[in-house]
């Protein structure tokens, strides 16, 4: 029998048990988003954004004037990192604060024009590399895909 050339290479068994199968899934699902995720920072980096500075000015171009507790429940990132987040993007001029005109406790967070021009700059540059990650995958692949991803989200 013919031995990998990698002595860390441990082929799969030929038949796993279900349990095993799911974990090993898990770890796969893991794997592959973490991955997808360095490269797209990577991207973004280039265009001096994080991950979550990005998800935030993408977030308030599709739903201008979200409240902070709003934008939280739609973010990406834990509802204490936002406040944060924010402040650093006040401080780059890409978003603003504005107070609720309906609640005096609370502020509405609208992007500014600097904040608006580079979501627009950034965003293809993003969609190209979402859509070239998943070129690998048929049209319907891409939909099972989908649909199997929302019912475990549904599942939590």
């Amino acid at each position: 029998m013919n031995e990998p050339e990698n002595p860390r290479f441990h082929p799969l068994p030929v038949h796993e048990e279900p349990e095993a199968v799911r974990l090993r899934t898990w770890v796969q699902l893991v794997r592959t988003f973490y991955r997808i995720e360095r490269s797209i920072s990577a991207t973004l980096a280039e265009k001096d954004l994080t991950m979550a500075q990005f998800d935030v000015l993408a977030t308030l171009r599709y739903s201008e004037g979200l409240s902070q507790k709003e934008l939280a429940e739609l973010l990406l990132v834990t509802k204490g990192n936002v406040v944060g987040l924010l402040d650093r993007l006040e401080k780059l001029d890409l978003v603003e604060r504005r107070p609720d005109p309906d609640d005096g406790r609370s502020n509405r967070v609208h992007l500014t024009s600097p904040g608006r021009q580079k979501i627009e700059m950034v965003l293809p540059v993003h969609d190209r590399l979402v859509l070239k990650t998943l070129d690998c995958l048929g049209q319907e692949e891409v939909g099972t895909l989908r649909r199997l991803l929302q019912t475990l989200d549904q599942s939590h």
